[in-house]
């Protein structure tokens, strides 16, 4: 517990990292989340999908949440307090174990504001027309908790390989946005089985596979514990000065 605080404190006491990525990710949810209350607004009723569309803009939060755990690690490597967190915990797979921890909290809590974001936003705008949230949306707003933490973990092995800031940031932003689209269009059927479109898709259930939250979930474990085992490995060879 003493070093996941710890780990948490440092997370905090980095604004810039912080609350930069968090307003990035609020302004644009608010801007989707207007944009959809808005179409919304003009009809005479509410579309019946109307809540979960709002909640759907708030999946953005998961992908901050990847940056995010690229992040917890590459800001020690690059500022070079990487050695002094070794010099205090010597163990190098405890310090990615405490700091897997951390990602996956804070990847999660990410989500929050997101959501509490656009549902002021459509509580304001629309909350007398029969604005509400039921079962259906409790469950993605817990599947999004779960997918941000599942990325969290994903960006954070990433960045540990790595060790560097700027060359994990480009195969995050190459990897979820253009390379896994183009994988799944060269080789039909992998799409079942990439971190993006298979572990994290399935896990919010938007999906371009369709696949069930089971089988996401357990292919969320396989990436999560493949990356996470190639950065202890190279996190362990690593000479660090």
């Amino acid at each position: 517990m003493r070093l996941i605080a710890a780990e948490l404190l440092k997370a905090w006491t980095t604004p810039r990292t912080l609350f930069g990525i968090l307003l990035a990710e609020l302004a644009i949810i608010g801007i989707g989340s207007a944009g959809t209350v808005d179409s919304a607004a003009s009809s005479d009723r509410l579309p019946p999908a109307l809540e979960h569309d709002l909640i759907s803009n708030v999946g953005l939060a998961v992908f901050f949440a990847v940056l995010l755990g690229v992040l917890v690690i590459t800001t020690e490597y690059r500022h070079g307090t990487i050695s002094q967190t070794l010099l205090a915990t010597p163990g190098r797979a405890l310090v990615l174990g405490t700091k897997t921890v951390v990602a996956a909290l804070v990847g999660a809590a990410f989500v929050v504001p997101g959501v509490l974001v656009a549902l002021a936003i459509a509580e304001v705008w629309v909350g007398d027309r029969g604005f509400h949230i039921g079962g259906n949306e409790l469950e993605q707003i817990a599947r999004l908790l779960l997918g941000a933490s599942v990325g969290a973990l994903l960006g954070l092995s990433i960045g540990a390989a790595l060790g560097r800031q700027l060359g994990a940031i480009i195969v995050v932003l190459g990897w979820f946005l253009p390379v896994e689209h183009a994988i799944a269009a060269l080789l039909p059927g992998t799409e079942d089985y990439l971190p993006g479109m298979a572990a994290i898709g399935g896990i919010l259930g938007n999906g371009e596979t369709g696949i069930p939250l089971g089988r996401a979930l357990l292919v969320a474990a396989a990436w999560v514990i493949g990356l996470g085992a190639i950065a202890i490995t190279v996190t362990r060879r690593r000479d660090i000065t």
